[in-house]
């Protein structure tokens, strides 16, 4: 194995990226404090199992024989408040009795076919709000006047002043579809900002079977956020096109220059990317469920899962590709920039590259940090939580953090290896050849629901033009090494917010897992292959 080495260069921008961390950290401690979006869940998925079927049995009557619990959250109104920075004031009003985050469960009764979804509070298990799955009725409708009875009533037991509601008409078309009899009451008095307190009661041929609270948002604000959403996917699709033709630019290449092209070379990492990406689909059952709707949900989560199954083997294909083609061109213009296992450089360059990964990782994410800062507070940047990207809705959440190895090698890939050697053919110049491909990675970053959407196109490209320079400094194993690093730190430490210790203990072993890869790599390499001496050394390695 190599002996190990230390660039005081990278020792430096090391320590300016952890000073920033913690610079920004403390300005963060010395903001006045804003209560969160959402703690995290004090119970689990089994105790709000139990709190929605004894609900559910102690109102209606049904015995539940098969429960599934999912994270959500109520975005919309989340984005509303944060913009409008009012979340504060709901959390104090509000937040108890109707938090943003919660617990969805589905309740299904076999034996009668009864369906109900019930959202439990995650810090306390109470019962938030509920409805039945109806069918299409089988009789005539309850009166209006016997409904509005019924959820006058609702609302004493659920702590609400009808005399304070007041029943309003809603737009058929912003409403869910209805099987039954759906009634609306808003708050006239108190609104936060524009958004006003609103309940909606759900009734079949005689008695309420759904209670759901929920805000009006003023269509400004949905406006907004529809033209931003907008912009993400049209850069979302600008990316994806260009991804493409980078794609189809590595097929033609590796066949016009054949001869010249190493063909095994990817086939392990390609493996790897699909064995974890695949294994991922399917970890995420909850979360295709969580945005499945209410009818034939199974089959939807699955054809869901299958259908990404196929994207990610189309994925796959286009991965080795940009290996294929990227090693070669790089080697055509005579730089060796992913030496080979057979090589004897190899094991010196997986061992350094993986100390150069964390020393660059710990200085990517302190300018990370500085750009998020700066965001929220001069370009008033907020995000919302996604139910689709936490690990609360996934089967395994200790599994999510190998996805940085995903990331790692497909994008280095993809947007370095390739990128940077195709627009370096078309422009000459480096910076460019770096730029291009830096927008075009971050632009497919921009459908996370952080907005305005524009604050992250600039934050990816900058962390992408960083990686672009240390591919071009160090090579394609220490970019790969650089941002699994950063990722896997991300990742790992989203475990910790689970609380329990095996969920830590996941996460610190994640935090060490690339220098565990890194040292394995190299030992089992230099077993087989004698190590180079300093005289072997590469330019670029003498300088360490």
């Amino acid at each position: 194995m190599p002996r190990p080495t230390l660039n005081r260069h990278l020792l430096l921008l090391a320590s300016i990226g952890i000073a920033l961390y913690l610079v920004i950290t403390i300005l963060y401690g010395l903001q006045t404090e804003e209560a969160s979006a959402g703690d995290n869940p004090s119970i689990t998925k089994a105790a709000a199992a139990d709190s929605a079927t004894q609900f559910i049995s102690g109102r209606y009557g049904v015995k539940a024989s098969d429960t599934f619990v999912v994270y959500q959250s109520k975005k919309d109104r989340s984005g509303y408040l944060q913009k409008e920075q009012l979340l504060e004031p709901y959390n104090k009003t509000y937040g108890e009795r109707y938090p943003i985050d919660y617990y969805q469960v589905s309740v299904n009764d076999k034996k009668t076919n009864r369906q109900f979804i019930v959202e439990v509070n995650y810090t306390n298990a109470s019962v938030i709000g509920w409805h039945e799955i109806l069918a299409s009725p089988q009789g005539a409708l309850i009166s209006k006047q016997k409904a509005d009875i019924l959820a006058k009533q609702e609302m004493r037991t659920q702590g609400l002043n009808p005399d304070e509601m007041t029943l309003i008409d809603v737009d058929k078309s912003e409403a869910d579809e209805d099987n039954g009899t759906t009634l609306y009451y808003e708050k006239t008095s108190a609104p936060l900002g524009e958004a006003k307190f609103q309940v909606r009661m759900e009734f079949d041929e005689k008695s309420l079977v759904g209670y759901t609270a929920q805000f009006s948002l003023p269509s400004s604000h949905k406006a907004w956020i529809d033209q931003q959403d907008h912009s993400a996917s049209v850069m979302t699709w600008i990316s994806m096109g260009f991804t493409i033709l980078m794609a189809l630019a590595s097929i033609v290449f590796a066949i016009i220059y054949r001869k010249h092209m190493r063909f095994s070379r990817g086939l392990y990492l390609t493996a790897i990317f699909l064995a974890i990406y695949i294994t991922n689909n399917f970890n995420m059952y909850p979360a295709f469920r969580s945005v499945s709707g209410t009818v034939n949900v199974e089959f939807a989560t699955w054809a869901t899962i299958i259908f990404m199954d196929v994207v990610t083997v189309l994925l796959g294909v286009s991965l080795y590709f940009a290996l294929v083609a990227g090693n070669g061109l790089w080697a055509a213009a005579g730089q060796n920039k992913w030496p080979a296992w057979k090589e004897r450089r190899f094991g010196s360059d997986v061992f350094h590259g993986m100390g150069r990964g964390y020393l660059l990782a710990l200085f990517i994410l302190g300018i990370q940090q500085v750009l998020f800062y700066a965001g929220e507070t001069s370009f008033d940047v907020w995000a919302v939580n996604d139910p689709t990207d936490s690990v609360l809705n996934m089967l395994e959440p200790r599994l999510f953090p190998l996805m940085a190895w995903v990331a790692a090698i497909s994008e280095e890939a993809t947007y370095r290896l390739l990128g940077i050697i195709l627009f370096k053919k078309l422009f000459r110049n480096n910076f460019i050849a770096v730029l291009i491909p830096s927008i075009i990675w971050a632009a497919s970053h921009t459908q996370y629901p952080i907005y305005p959407v524009y604050t992250r196109l600039i934050e990816v490209t900058i962390i992408g033009i960083i990686l672009g320079y240390v591919f071009l400094k160090y090579g394609f194993i220490t970019a790969v090494f650089a941002h699994a690093c950063m990722d896997s730190i991300l990742m790992g430490m989203s475990l910790f917010s689970l609380g329990h210790i095996s969920d830590i203990l996941a996460g610190i072993f994640y935090l060490l897992l690339p220098a565990l890869i890194g040292l394995l790599l190299a030992w089992i390499h230099g077993k087989r292959r004698p190590p180079l001496t300093p005289g072997e050394l590469p330019p670029r390695l003498e300088v360490l």
